[in-house]
């Protein structure tokens, strides 16, 4: 994640979108291999925490991959600082994957530089490859989500994903940077996953564990991760796209 560059959209400006939505929930068979895809270390947590613990309670064989390290959240940070702030956003996941009892669910880094995604997208399509083959089905970032490294990420994961797998993917900077009616969001393939009380306060604990993005910056300053932008991934449902059949 990256500090927000302009306001953030309120909560209360989704609602009626959300509230349209009659697709859902995903149909994902019990013992079916489904990789869940993200740009930075919180992406799967924020966007998806409570239909991980959807799949997990279905059997699925669940596995993660994360492009980069998140690293660049804090840009004017030392070499030596965004290596320290690399290896505890790696911490932070596994956390936030204990508090979804999901400890046991394999991650792989592939350690990609953060906010230059767009520059590795051929790298990161070859990388994926293999770690997507045979997955019945791969949730990755929406490609078109306003942060340059989901897109990227997004366009990758798609091109990797095996042919007869399904691909859903999923939104995160667009619940703060965008508006509802913004013609490129695509609402006819959206589906809403609810959760419920026991989901939601288990989100809410992985959420928790990202102390460097929720607490106040290395220098001071305010984080990624402030309440007004918390509040778009508390709600009682998650969304996905739907990309690939």
């Amino acid at each position: 994640m990256t500090p927000d560059p302009v306001p953030v959209t309120s909560e209360a400006e989704w609602l009626d979108a959300l509230a349209r939505i009659r697709r859902g929930p995903l149909d994902v068979a019990e013992g079916s291999r489904v990789v869940i895809v993200a740009a930075h270390p919180d992406d799967e947590t924020l966007a998806l925490g409570g239909f991980l613990q959807q799949l997990s309670a279905r059997a699925v064989r669940l596995a993660i991959v994360v492009a980069t390290d998140g690293e660049a959240a804090f840009p004017a940070l030392s070499a030596a600082e965004r290596a320290r702030l690399a290896d505890t956003r790696r911490r932070e996941l596994h956390a936030a994957l204990r508090a979804h009892g999901l400890g046991t669910a394999p991650v792989t880094w592939l350690a990609l530089p953060d906010s230059r995604l767009d520059e590795h997208e051929r790298r990161l399509t070859r990388a994926l490859r293999p770690l997507l083959a045979g997955a019945d089905a791969s949730v990755v970032p929406w490609p078109g989500d306003p942060h340059p490294d989901h897109r990227a990420a997004g366009r990758a994961a798609s091109a990797a994903a095996p042919w007869g797998g399904r691909v859903w993917s999923y939104p995160v900077w667009m619940w703060h940077w965008m508006r509802p009616d913004a013609a490129v969001i695509p609402w006819r393939r959206a589906a809403v996953q609810r959760l419920s009380g026991e989901q939601r306060a288990r989100k809410s604990a992985g959420l928790a564990e990202f102390v460097s993005q929720t607490g106040p910056g290395p220098a001071g300053n305010g984080p990624v991760l402030p309440p007004r932008v918390l509040a778009h991934f508390e709600r009682d449902v998650e969304v996905l796209f739907e990309e690939r059949r």
